[in-house]
């Protein structure tokens, strides 16, 4: 026992020297006869004796026996027995303190505290215990209870000081054991919270009362057992009220706030562990962990916390637990828990999780609970066994809570197809089956809730289609996790679909029912009565029906009535009726003299037509045999053996060629087996096959055409023996060592022509729509199938196909490898992954199958599509794949052999490989730049595996990194930004062409949708990102002639031959989109910049030609291209002029050169001026505080002219040319007034050129009208504008006739305007002459005919109109006769009729032509006899010098 002052007290002179025997006995003689002392002097003999050899830690230990006596027995300090000792030893202690604080010169409170804890530590280093015990012994707690004692008399006398005390403790080599630690906080010496906050290391704190609380539980001994429950008990309240107070208090206090932390920390700990051991209940029944588990699920009792800590601290650390539960080690996926949820329902969830929930359960209501769930569900990532098991565990203890589940069921679904949010979708799944699991006692079955949730037209996916789009591909997605109760439920049960979208239905139907299949489940054979929500293997299909029989005569005898669902199945599920219930119902039997409840069940259904009346004489038959055979005592069983069946002999042949690839070396006896399979078919198939057959090209379905139930049997039967048989012969072998067994096969199979064309079809269907569904011995086998089909393809003919894609998918003379290929598009994220996997097997086979690593031997084998399609998707999916990688040389085929089969891992490696990289340097295996453009425009961004940023980063690393750097012979650009952008641009356009062609020819116009939800936007992007690094450069690069962009539409149309309409269309159509993707470019790209010595002047003649070959022909509508084309040329215009000396100057030599040469630009923007002026005005402010420029200046002067001679004032026009102030009165009358004060505004205007200006847009008004008729009255309308307009100019004596004279070259000012109109309205001017004129006002009439130039202007027109008429081209009319009828236009033979007509009787009253004689005569040779002579009579009447007389005809 160490002395904590004996160093301080002890005196080193008085040390007494071993003496001999004599010389002490001469001593005591001496002493005797020595005088005795006084009293006094005895007590100072004693003190200073006691003071040199005091022991203060012992001193500490001597008080009252009768406590230490009871502290032994009781193990705790009792209050009724504390009894004081007498005051002098109290005040001795306290004396001999001081008394030696003060010789040491140190504070007394310092002293106490460091004898008390070295006391402290003597006690712990007693134990009986080899290692550190947290739960003192006997003889521990009986010291140590003495000890307490003295430190409160000590600390009663303000001798201890707390303070000191706790540094002393943090100071010691071992910290103090928990039970000390308890005693002192229950002492109230030290609390825990005081020691706890004293030491700002955290970590070390936690660690502390961490690992002394795992060792609590864990103590043998089980005497002390009640005081580690209480001191457990303490503890947890104390961390608890510390780790879960009011926020405000927390945040007040930095001392709080450290006590916070480290309590809820301590319990954040504490919890997994708990849940560790949980978790592995039952692998190690009484170990240590266990004992611990249940020690702490105590102290979840809510009764031991009552009067501790308040209700709402208990329910936040219960919140808090629950929480932690839930989202416990969240390793599993949702897939894992669609397969794996039977196993967690409440009776096989294990016993200590589910008395956790249960006590958790305790404080808070059903609805509390389910909202909580909620809160973690939609914010943590949840570990979902836990999750579902605490779902059961609440279903089946709280029974209210089944309501409040349904509730959130319905949020979840309500949130899933309104944001489309899949997680939501798979969280009420979920919850929904393993509420199910519970029975229904607890929770609806799952067939009732997939009905009440999908199978009616107002449920949640019932508002659109995209919604029903969302809930199918869950289901699809499901299907390769789901189990097979489920998807019985989908199947019986499916979800509410409109008819025009049942096809999606039915492919979902399709998949499911396959997975059934490869379950070795029929939907056929299931049960009318079959619980298809348990968890449980379903009965045998004879054992259903029969328990499927009792039950239904059951319900028959309780209503009198036939059961609905037997109805139901009779017409519905007719297979499963006829074949296992009528069957099991109609069992022969002795029946009984009176008619039992079966019989009366049977008569009824027969009554109601649904038994076969042969089957129920065979039923009768049979149990009158039975009643024979009874009497008799003979038996009736008989075995019946006959012949295998055809498919069965086939079967066993392959089944054989299955034992026999496994010896490559038998070459002979694997194509004798061949051969005998090849036998069988040919007596199974019926077939017309025969050698003149073999040159007939092979019929391809894109859907699976019907077969004979024998053909679809035979036809799968092959594709499952080739893929097993692939694989039996590579787990031997590797594919060049296997043999010729494969290319024997498929040479066989090429023989029967009829069953080829049926597997390639199958095998097509198989990899285009249910590929994401095939196993990897699926895709594996059809991989191998598809090379030996390729290299075979000399032998094979050209594959044509009669669907409806044949036509974008490929033309005669390809390959089955290649026309499969046409069809692997990686639209979305799903078939991509089946698109990697496919090619990375096929492309690994055929480089496997080489002997001899030679690429030219190699290529041979591989097709072409399938590389580049590796070489687009491995790179997008692995980004690996994008960095510089080592090139393997190795084979790789091991990697797709192995037991655990990586996709990824194999298709990088195939990458890697030195073949497959050689190839890729193949000219034809190359992919280039604009393929892959054109795959990646097809994928889907809302079905993709890269989300956008994804997506983006990988579209960069193409671009820049990849195809820009690349040479032009191996795809790329070779570095040049335009060369990049033409690909781009043309990418775009033949995309756009090849999907509005593609899907608008197809009857199924689904696909449409899919147009909208492509990349275009991203590649658009990446396009937009070019050209702004690319502007600067191309705007001054003065060397090159044309615009890179411009060119790319022009070469395109170069070589379309617009011989014919859908050629015409088709121009239209890329017209429309390239103007798309223009107007999403720099506008400022128009333009080229030209220095000219000191001045910068800018440049369009391409687009101005543009303009006038493109737009002018097919985009220009009621005078004017679009208001986005227009605004882009301004804008672009405003933004290059800025950059010039002199803005103004150079935006006025701009348009002084379109007034000339595209005078079409200037009309739109008269047309769209009120839309442009403010965009211009704001654009111009933006870029300089300059006035605006003096040319759009004037347009803005021109149109404030119009509206104020619309008002009524009448004023000197603007400085402008003619036709423009036109435009701007003639639009702006039309915008306001529709028309119909034209005439008046017109009087006022004395000007010639403006009103022939406002005559020519009143024509084109009337030509519009009778090309593109809209209401019967447009017609009418136009007419009578142009009768004011001509009537107009006839008042004042204006000519305008020449106006018609499209051919004349001197036309005069105004004839400009006919460069603005199309050339199909130029060939329609005589129609608008002949639908006008004739139709005039007699006395306007009579004036017009008397101008000079009448005559020949009639007679060209005349003439133009009747050879438009014989030249074909009569679609200057309404193009149907439904608008012929309600527009009341002449058809065009009754239009010039009604021409020759009015020129028969308006010749004769004509002034004089003689200037005109030869023009007129060789316009009329060979077109109309009876008016050439007319007219030839009228000449030689006038050259005759007759008296010319009014006209009196009209």
């Amino acid at each position: 026992m160490s002395r904590v002052a004996s160093g301080y007290l002890s005196c080193s002179t008085d040390v007494t020297q071993r003496k001999t025997l004599p010389q002490l006995l001469g001593t005591r003689l001496q002493r005797q006869r020595q005088r005795c002392p006084s009293e006094p002097q005895l007590k100072e003999t004693v003190v200073q004796f006691m003071r040199h050899h005091q022991n203060l830690g012992d001193l500490l230990l001597e008080i009252n026996g009768s406590m230490s006596k009871c502290l032994s027995h009781c193990g705790k300090v009792n209050p009724e027995h504390q009894i004081a000792s007498s005051p002098g030893k109290g005040t001795f202690i306290a004396s001999v303190l001081q008394e030696q604080a003060l010789q040491m010169d140190l504070p007394v409170g310092f002293l106490a505290a460091r004898a008390s804890m070295e006391k402290i530590q003597q006690i712990m280093q007693q134990g009986t215990m080899p290692q550190r015990a947290v739960i003192l012994d006997s003889g521990q707690r009986r010291m140590f209870a003495c000890l307490l004692q003295s430190m409160q008399e000590l600390l009663s006398s303000n001798i201890l000081s707390r303070l000191q005390f706790i540094e002393e403790i943090w100071k010691a080599k071992e910290l103090p054991t928990l039970e000390i630690v308890w005693r002192l906080h229950k002492e109230s010496i030290v609390s825990l919270e005081e020691l706890v906050s004293s030491n700002p290391d955290v970590s070390a704190v936690v660690c502390w009362l961490f690992n002394d609380l795992l060792c609590l539980g864990t103590e043998d001994a089980d005497q002390h057992e009640d005081v580690q429950r209480q001191i457990l008990l303490d503890l947890v309240i104390v961390l608890v009220r510390n780790a879960f107070q009011k926020v405000n208090i927390v945040e007040s206090d930095p001392k709080v706030q450290h006590l916070t932390q480290i309590c809820f920390t301590v319990l954040g700990k504490m919890i997994p562990y708990l849940l560790d051991t949980v978790w592995n209940e039952g692998e190690k029944e009484h170990s240590a962990e266990q004992k611990t588990t249940i020690f702490w699920l105590d102290m979840f009792d809510v009764t031991l916390f009552h009067g501790a800590i308040s209700l709402d601290s208990l329910k936040q650390f219960f919140y808090h637990t629950l929480t932690q539960i839930l989202t416990y080690n969240p390793v599993l996926e949702a897939s894992d828990a669609i397969r794996r949820q039977g196993e967690w329902c409440f009776a096989k969830s294990k016993p200590l999780l589910v008395t956790l929930y249960r006590k958790l359960f305790v404080l808070f209501s059903a609805e509390e609970l389910i909202t909580h769930f909620q809160q973690v569900l939609e914010s943590h990532e949840v570990n979902w066994q836990c999750v579902l098991s605490c779902v059961s565990t609440l279903l089946v203890c709280q029974p209210e809570s089944q309501k409040y589940l349904k509730e959130l069921l319905t949020k979840l679904l309500i949130n899933a197809f309104e944001n489309y949010e899949l997680e939501s979708m798979i969280t009420a799944f979920l919850l929904a089956r393993q509420a199910a699991l519970e029975g229904p006692a607890v929770f609806v079955s799952y067939s009732e809730w997939f009905k009440n949730s999908f199978g009616s037209a107002s449920s949640y996916h019932g508002s659109s289609k995209k919604s029903l789009i969302f809930l199918l591909k869950f289901l699809t997605d499901l299907v390769p996790f789901e189990t097979a109760q489920y998807l019985k439920v989908h199947i019986l049960y499916p979800p509410y679909v409109a008819s025009k979208y049942r096809v999606m239905l039915l492919e979902y139907i399709s998949l499911a029912k396959t997975r059934l299949s490869d379950f070795q489940v029929s939907i056929k054979e299931l049960g009318l009565y079959e619980d298809l929500s348990t968890a449980n293997a379903p009965l045998k299909p004879q054992c259903q029906a029969m328990q499927d029989v009792e039950r239904a005569v059951l319900i028959f005898e309780n209503s009198g009535k036939i059961p609905a669902s037997v109805m139901e199945a009779s017409i519905f599920r007719r297979p499963y009726y006829l074949t296992r219930f009528l069957p099991a119902l109609l069992t022969p039997r002795l029946l009984p003299p009176a008619q039992d409840s079966r019989m009366v069940f049977i008569d009824s259904l027969r009554k109601a037509d649904k038994i076969p009346e042969n089957l129920y004489a065979s039923y009768v038959q049979a149990c009158e045999r039975e009643k024979q055979c009874l009497l008799e005592d003979v038996s009736m069983s008989e075995e019946l053996q006959g012949p295998m069946e055809p498919i069965g002999v086939l079967t066993t042949a392959l089944e054989e060629l299955n034992k026999v690839v496994t010896e490559p070396s038998d070459i002979g006896v694997v194509s004798a087996q061949i051969a005998v399979i090849s036998g069988q078919l040919k007596t199974m198939i019926d077939t017309d096959d025969d050698c003149t057959a073999m040159d007939k090209p092979i019929q391809l379905e894109t859907v699976v055409h019907e077969l004979t139930p024998v053909e679809s049997e035979v036809r799968d039967l092959l594709l499952k023996s080739f893929c097993q048989t692939f694989i039996t012969a590579t787990n031997f072998n590797p594919p060049q060592r296997q043999g010729e067994w494969a290319s024997l096969f498929v040479k066989m199979l090429c023989g029967h022509r009829k069953l080829l064309s049926a597997v390639l079809t199958r095998v097509l269907h198989l990899t285009t729509h249910q590929g994401s569904s095939l196993a990897d011995v699926h895709i594996l086998g059809l991989a191998a199938f598809t090379i030996h089909l390729h290299i075979l393809q000399l032998i094979l003919l050209p594959m044509n196909s009669t669907g409806p894609v044949a036509e974008s998918a490929g033309q005669e003379g390809l390959s089955f490898a290649e026309y499969l290929n046409q069809f692997l598009i990686c639209r979305t994220g799903e078939f991509s992954t089946f698109c990697m996997r496919f090619c990375t097997a096929a492309v690994a086979y055929a480089i496997s199958l080489s002997p001899l690593p030679s690429i030219d031997i190699i290529k041979l084998s591989v097709p072409s599509g399938f590389v580049q399609k590796l070489q687009y998707i491995i790179p997008r999916l692995i980004p690996e794949a994008r960095q510089e990688q080592e090139v393997i040389k190795e084979s790789m085929w091991h990697n797709l052999v192995d037991l655990h089969l990586n996709w990824r891992n194999a298709a990088l490696s195939l990458f890697k490989q030195r073949p497959f990289k050689e190839l890729t340097k193949v000219k034809e295996f190359q992919l280039t730049f604009h393929e892959w453009l054109m795959s990646e425009l097809a994928v889907q961004p809302d079905k993709d595996l890269l989300v956008d940023l994804e997506r983006q980063d990988y579209q960069h690393w193409a671009c820049y990194q990849l195809y820009l750097p690349s040479p032009l012979s191996e795809g790329g650009c070779g570095g040049d930004l335009e060369t990049a952008c033409r690909i781009i641009m043309n990418a775009l356009l033949d995309f756009h062409k090849r999907a509005k062609v593609r899907y608008c020819k197809e009857s199924d116009c689904s696909e449409l949708s899919s147009l909208n939800r492509s990349c275009y936007e991203s590649i658009t992007c990446r396009l937009q990102e070019m050209v702004f690094d690319l502007e600067k450069v191309w705007t001054k690069a003065l060397d090159k002639s044309g615009h890179f962009l411009l060119d790319v539409f022009q070469d395109r149309m170069a070589r379309l031959e617009l011989s014919n309409l859908s050629k015409k269309l088709e121009h239209q159509i890329e017209l429309q989109i390239f103007i798309r993707i223009l107007l999403v470019l720099p506008p400022s790209l128009l333009f080229k910049t030209r220095k000219d010595r000191s001045r910068t002047t800018l440049e369009c003649e391409a687009f101005f030609h543009f303009t006038n070959t493109e737009l002018r022909n097919d985009c220009s509508k009621e005078f004017a291209i679009p208001f986005g084309v227009t605004l882009h040329f301004f804008r672009g215009l405003l933004n290059a002029c800025v950059e010039c000396e002199e803005p103004d100057c150079v935006v006025a030599d701009i348009l002084s050169v379109a007034r000339t040469r595209c005078p079409l630009l200037l009309l739109s923007a008269t047309f769209w001026w009120p839309r442009l002026e403010q965009v211009l005005i704001t654009q111009w402010k933006r870029f300089t505080d300059e006035t605006f420029p003096r040319e759009l200046q004037r347009m803005v002067d021109n149109q404030c002219w119009a509206n104020r001679l619309l008002s009524g004032k009448v004023e000197c026009s603007p400085p402008d040319i003619p036709w423009v102030l036109g435009a701007f009165l003639y639009f702006t009358v039309k915008r306001k007034t529709g028309l119909a004060i034209l005439q008046t505004t017109m009087q006022k205007i004395c000007a010639e050129n403006e009103l022939v200006s406002v005559l020519c847009f009143s024509l084109m008004d009337l030509i519009s009208s009778l090309l593109k008729p809209k209401e019967s009255s447009a017609l009418t309308v136009a007419l009578k504008i142009c009768a004011d307009v001509i009537l107009v100019l006839e008042e004042q004596n204006k000519s305008w006739l020449n106006i018609f004279l499209v051919a004349n070259k001197d036309r005069g000012p105004h004839q400009i305007l006919y460069n603005i109109i199309s050339d199909m309205e130029i060939k329609i001017l005589p129609v608008a002459f002949y639908s006008l004129i004739p139709g005039l006002d007699p006395k306007l009439l009579s004036s017009i005919i008397k101008h000079s130039d009448f005559l020949s202007v009639a007679i060209i027109l005349y003439t133009g109109m009747v050879k438009l008429f014989l030249d074909g081209e009569d679609t200057m009319l309404a193009s149907n006769q439904y608008d012929l009828q309600s527009s009341k236009q002449p058809d065009p033979l009754g239009l010039i009729t009604r021409g020759h007509q009015f020129l028969l009787r308006a010749i004769p009253v004509c002034p004089a032509q003689t200037c005109l004689q030869s023009q007129l005569q060789a316009a009329w040779k060979d077109i109309d006899p009876e008016l050439k002579a007319a007219l030839g009579h009228h000449l030689n009447i006038c050259n005759g010098d007759d008296l010319y007389s009014e006209p009196t005809i009209l």
